[in-house]
């Protein structure tokens, strides 16, 4: 989950690096680092916190030096520390990583038992056996590829040596992509924070080692790197007019959806259709997985496809599929997976895992260029554009698009759905973004419930049907951002065990479209209610003035569109209670972006 950059043989890198670095602080902001190199002298700076902290360290112009390595950090093993921030360094090696090593107990047993000092980090245990590695092992092709041999985990390393002045890029699980502009060459953990940079891009495959000497860029055993022509993305790292990425980013969602929709409808699922249909032959079932936002749309779609589809679906964690037994005598399930990096580690694994038992996959991914997309068998894009505040928004409402649209196109390939039912149901997608343009402009209630949330002890949301996921996420951006405790619940287990944490200092958040559920989840209002808790009420229905009863009335909905409608308004009282409270609301505390470790 950390961010690292490589900048060698050019200029200016004081300003490159920190610009880089600071695109690649979603990824981790719990120290950062720089080495500045050249031939004989490695200087390095780090400091504890975020980019802006390192920048006022960085007093100098750093003129006399070629290169730079840069890192920023999420804390795996090891405290938040100086001792501890990347890069490790002294004269002759400067090392960064972002990933784990998972046998760096056993490397320290091996190689460090003479060392005195407590060593914390992973990484810093890979450094000084690099350096006793080096006192034997003279020729660097030959101490790199024995490192390479010892270490186990996921990772991606750069790693400078001053005496030949060659930079090492190995990756093994984390993402890396190298770039080139003239004579200049680039590393970064994300590709688009090198959009102003380079012409020509090559991302590493695992098991890969460059070496980079000057501005020659080889793997290790001397052939060439086949680079690509780079295009740069259209998003860019600016909040514009808003005082944070995450207002921002709630926002820009009906714009998004309305191109994600329009990409559908024109020019995607013309040729998907037919991919579709080859893999629908050999299938009987489909099994989405996903972590966190992602797993939430997972069981959103699973409503979808029980609902419009005869198809037997399912959902996993990812970090729970990646260690079970799959039986795969019979290998008729799809698994799908949904990833908004397209590299959160425990999908990824999990995705291999699964085509290693022969099951075919699909990937739902806001990343073209991402592993997730090389390993699976069809991709089905969304068109969030660069989402940087680490609690997920837009990429979560277009998953849930490309989730209702593969369904549908299931829906009508498996006779489910006739023509009639298929094109009503893309016409309620396609007005999805008005709604939510409509939802945008109330803002009457915000203060009113930000005032509740803040004299309460605890928030529950709770909701039936195919919006029960949208109360998990609900519940998860409000945890996330704010740090107040938080639980979604389904609406008829509030009986069976929850309904026992109301009192009058909790705030329960009930979502209730107007459907055949209604009057039941409106009955759990009335439980809670008289149990002294307070109760807001979302729902495009009234259900009368009561005490302790607030309620936010909402655009009508209908099956397909009502995940969309409950979301955003979840997401707009999170970020204004986050911000009455004071928290980090882009970089919330002991979070990072994209999750590539485990």
């Amino acid at each position: 989950m950390c961010g690292i950059v490589g900048i060698i043989n050019s200029n200016e890198l004081k300003v490159k690096s920190l610009n880089i670095l600071s695109k690649l602080e979603y990824r981790g902001y719990d120290s950062a680092g720089v080495s500045f190199l050249s031939n004989k002298k490695i200087k390095t700076i780090t400091e504890v916190g975020k980019i802006s902290k390192l920048s006022k360290s960085l007093t100098s112009t750093y003129d006399n030096f070629h290169s730079v390595i840069g890192h920023t950090r999420w804390a795996t093993h090891g405290v938040v520390s100086k001792n501890n921030a990347h890069p490790f360094s002294d004269q002759k090696i400067s090392l960064v990583c972002n990933g784990i090593i998972e046998n760096y107990k056993d490397l320290q047993k091996k190689y460090l038992a003479h060392y005195k000092k407590n060593i914390e980090s992973d990484v810093e245990t890979v450094f000084l056996v690099l350096k006793e590695l080096s006192k034997k092992i003279n020729d660097k092709y030959k101490l790199i590829k024995k490192l390479k041999s010892i270490l186990r985990g996921n990772y991606a390393f750069l790693i400078y040596f001053s005496d030949t002045e060659e930079t090492y890029a190995l990756k093994a699980g984390s993402p890396l992509s190298i770039g080139k502009k003239m004579n200049s060459v680039y590393f970064s953990s994300d590709p688009s924070a090198l959009d102003e940079y380079i012409y020509e891009i090559y991302h590493l495959h695992d098991g890969d080692v460059l070496r980079v000497s000057k501005s020659e860029v080889s793997f290790l055993n001397n052939n060439k790197v086949k680079f690509l022509p780079y295009q740069q993305s259209t998003n860019k790292f600016s909040k514009g007019d808003f005082k944070h990425f995450m207002i921002k980013e709630i926002h820009e969602q009906p714009i998004v959806l309305k191109n994600t929709q329009k990409y559908y409808d024109k020019d995607y699922f013309v040729d998907f259709r037919d991919k579709l249909k080859d893999l629908l032959q050999e299938s009987n079932s489909f099994v989405f997985v996903g972590c966190g936002t992602a797993y939430h749309a997972c069981l959103t779609a699973k409503y979808y496809f029980e609902k419009f589809t005869s198809i037997n679906v399912s959902c996993e964690y990812a970090s729970e599929l990646r260690y079970k037994n799959i039986n795969n005598k019979n290998s008729k399930a799809i698994y799908i997976f949904i990833s908004q990096s397209g590299e959160t580690m425990d999908t990824l694994m999990a995705l291999k895992y699964v085509k290693s038992k022969g099951f075919n996959s699909i990937v739902i991914t806001n990343s073209l260029e991402s592993t997730m997309v090389r390993e699976a068998n069809i991709t089905l894009p969304t068109f969030a554009m660069k989402e940087i505040g680490v609690a997920s928004t837009k990429a979560f409402t277009c998953q849930l698009l490309a989730l209702a649209n593969l369904c549908l196109e299931v829906g009508v390939i498996n006779k489910n759905l006739n023509s009639k039912e298929y094109l009503k149901l893309k016409k309620d997608l396609r007005n999805i973004p008005s709604k939510l343009n409509k939802i945008l402009k109330m803002d009457n209630y915000l203060d009113k419930i930000v005032n509740l949330l803040s004299s309460a002890k605890a928030c529950y949301f709770i909701a039936r049907n195919n919006v029960f996921p949208i109360a998990l996420e609900g519940s998860l951006k409000l945890k996330e951002i704010s740090y107040m405790h938080s639980e979604g619940f389904a609406g008829g287990e509030m009986k069976h065990g929850p309904i026992a944490l109301i009192d009058k200092e909790v705030v329960s958040i009930c979502l209730n479209p107007n459907n055949e559920l209604f009057e039941k989840s409106n009955s759990n209002c009335e439980e809670i209610l008289a149990r002294g808790g307070k109760v807001i009420v979302f729902s495009s229905k009234t259900s009368g003035s009561k005490k302790n009863l607030f309620e936010v009335i909402l655009p009508k909905e209908t099956y397909i569109d009502a995940p969309f409608i409950y979301t955003m308004p979840l997401q707009l009282i999170s970020y204004y209670y986050a911000l009455n409270e004071g928290t980090d609301i882009d970089q919330p505390r002991n979070l990072a972006k994209s999750v590539t470790v485990e």
